[in-house]
């Protein structure tokens, strides 16, 4: 069964500090542990979706899709996130790993080696929107 794919929650801070605030199915609360340390937990809402202007005890921030991260770069900071299959043959029926382009405003972006790929697609999508939240926006 294909499941949404929610941002982690270093990536929704950055987002939320850039100025996400549209309204997610997804979000993250902490709570305390019995010895006084905080715990961040994932919640999915179901019923209703809520956005970053949500004033309650625990609630840190909302958790957007991926997509739904990728689509607000795009719309409102111009920034493109492109995840390529990648095959070190090119491409022999199977994929090595997925490769991270970003594009802003017309130019290519030179994504640092150590995260341009990945054998994941998951991982990819999560380092470059981590990327391009630190260093672009």
């Amino acid at each position: 069964m294909i499941k949404e794919v929610y941002c982690s929650f270093e990536v929704s801070k950055l987002l939320k500090e850039k100025g996400f605030n549209e309204k997610c199915r997804g979000g993250y609360h902490y709570e305390f542990d019995d010895n006084d340390n905080i715990i961040v937990m994932f919640e999915e809402w179901m019923a209703q979706p809520y956005n970053n202007d949500v004033v309650d005890e625990g609630f840190l921030c909302s958790a957007p899709t991926h997509q739904m991260a990728m689509d607000w770069l795009r719309e409102v900071h111009k920034v493109f996130i492109v995840i390529d299959a990648y095959h070190a043959d090119h491409w022999e029926g199977y994929i090595d790993s997925f490769e991270i382009r970003i594009y802003s405003h017309a130019s290519t972006i030179i994504v640092p080696n150590e995260i341009a790929h990945h054998t994941d697609y998951t991982e990819a999508v999560e380092a470059a929107l981590k990327y391009s939240l630190a260093n672009l926006i």
